[in-house]
């Protein structure tokens, strides 16, 4: 996958609506797209498709979020040099690009959450209990319930 064939149609909504860069950044945090392209692009691809994105004046809503959501991708990866050196990109067109990888920086910790696709839904077993009382309870997900 390359960056530039992630769909962004939910993220430019927001984009669109986003009144300040860290209500866009939580929203984008969120984004299964931004995920995906986190997940499947390396951090090499994606600083790329930065500097390409950021070349140019954005033509629509989504190639404007572009570079935003290249840089919270960069952000779920477990190192943060690639979004250091995307911070150093100079995109003048994108208002909230630098305060937004300063944000991204700040805000990384370097004990990342890593996504885990399970195939399936495993539901734990449940298991009933019986009181001396003749009171019946139920165990379910670990909680006692009547």
């Amino acid at each position: 996958m390359h960056p530039n064939t992630i769909d962004l149609t939910d993220a430019s909504v927001v984009y669109a609506v986003s009144n300040t860069p860290l209500f866009l950044v939580r929203k984008l945090q969120s984004d299964p797209a931004v995920h995906a392209l986190s997940r499947e692009c390396s951090g090499e691809e994606i600083v790329e498709a930065i500097r390409a994105a950021v070349a140019h004046e954005p033509a629509d809503s989504q190639e404007a979020v572009r570079p935003y959501a290249y840089l919270v991708a960069l952000w779920y990866k477990s190192s943060p040099e690639y979004l250091t050196e995307a911070q150093a990109v100079r995109a003048p067109e994108y208002s909230w690009f630098s305060y937004i990888a300063s944000a991204l920086l700040q805000m990384f910790n370097p004990v990342q959450k890593q996504l885990v696709d399970v195939p399936g839904y495993f539901s734990p077993p449940s298991v009933s209990l019986s009181s001396p009382a003749n009171n019946s309870f139920e165990l379910l997900n670990g909680q006692i319930e009547n």
